[in-house]
């Protein structure tokens, strides 16, 4: 019997796209180390990670993390490349020093047979003359690596290699989401709570809503990350459901900051303190709100609820 192959999301920022990458050139050329070129806004030449002296000659790959926009303009993992792209890095890798033989434009969008093509002209092209080979890795040719070298999936994907399915994935990020709202901001009396801590609070509980990842307070580290927030989950009602708890937090920040704003509530030494009644009542209700469609999404999903 052949082995089952566990499926895996493309990483939600380029640095751990490009660290992944970095690992894969290291394993699938057998070397000790590839190394990064350069950091964020130096010219890097078309290369991102480059390996020399490997059975190859000299590597160097070009990551591109591309997105899709939702129907809310936020991104999403996979998004096209196209001929104008590839010969413009390409363009660039000629002037990396010292000389490639061989240039890779890696990215996290799904294997297109249009584009390879673009790719087997160019490399057919640069080969005649006398320049380095050019070839694409897409996300898929991820997927096949993630799985055939295990020390690179626990590396990257510890937290996931438990999943079997579609729901295993969708539970462990609610059960992510669920530890984001377990927090002073959704319980502590408001009295209680300093304005800026609270603000801070709802962005971050927000943004592990969106993304899967919840960062410390303090240290603003990543203490918690799922592969992705509310719009990765494949059940149609959980996702519509979390969708309608992200409006929540929304007009929640919105009622805090315009309260700030119009005067009806104030900071004294620091804490909140709501002078109009209905604001208050408001406040409470939406965050009694946001728990009770939270509880009732993880009972749903048979997770402990806050």
């Amino acid at each position: 019997m052949g082995q089952v192959t566990q499926v895996f999301q493309p990483p939600l920022y380029w640095q751990q796209f490009e660290d992944l990458t970095q690992s894969v050139v290291e394993l699938a050329y057998g070397i000790a180390m590839a190394n990064k070129i350069g950091r964020p806004g130096q010219a890097q030449d078309g290369v991102d990670v480059y390996a020399a002296r490997t059975r190859a000659g000299a590597i160097g790959v070009q990551c591109k993390r591309l997105d899709d926009l939702d129907e809310n303009n936020n991104p999403l993992p996979g998004g096209p490349i196209d001929r104008k792209l590839l010969r413009s890095e390409v363009d660039k890798a000629l002037a990396f020093r010292p000389k490639l033989d061989l240039w890779v434009l890696a990215t996290t969008a799904k294997r297109d047979a249009g584009i390879q093509r673009q790719a087997r002209l160019l490399d057919e092209e640069h080969r005649a003359a006398g320049h380095f080979q050019v070839q694409l890795w897409f996300w898929d040719d991820y997927v096949t690596w993630l799985n055939a070298y295990s020390d690179l999936q626990q590396r990257y994907y510890d937290q996931i290699i438990g999943i079997r399915n579609a729901r295993d994935q969708d539970r462990l990020i609610l059960e992510t989401i669920a530890t984001a709202f377990h927090r002073p901001a959704f319980t502590d009396p408001l009295g209680q709570e300093h304005f800026d801590d609270f603000l801070q609070a709802l962005k971050d509980t927000q943004a592990a809503l969106r993304t899967g990842e919840l960062v410390d307070r303090q240290s603003r580290h990543v203490i918690r990350k799922a592969v992705g927030g509310w719009r990765y989950l494949e059940e149609p009602a959980w996702r519509a459901g979390l969708k309608n708890l992200d409006d929540e937090l929304t007009e929640l920040r919105g009622l805090l900051i315009a309260g700030i704003k119009d005067g009806r509530l104030e900071q004294r030494r620091g804490y909140l303190d709501v002078r109009d009644h209905r604001l208050a009542r408001d406040l409470e209700r939406r965050r009694h709100d946001c728990l009770a469609r939270l509880n009732d999404l993880l009972v749903r999903a048979a997770l402990r609820p806050i």
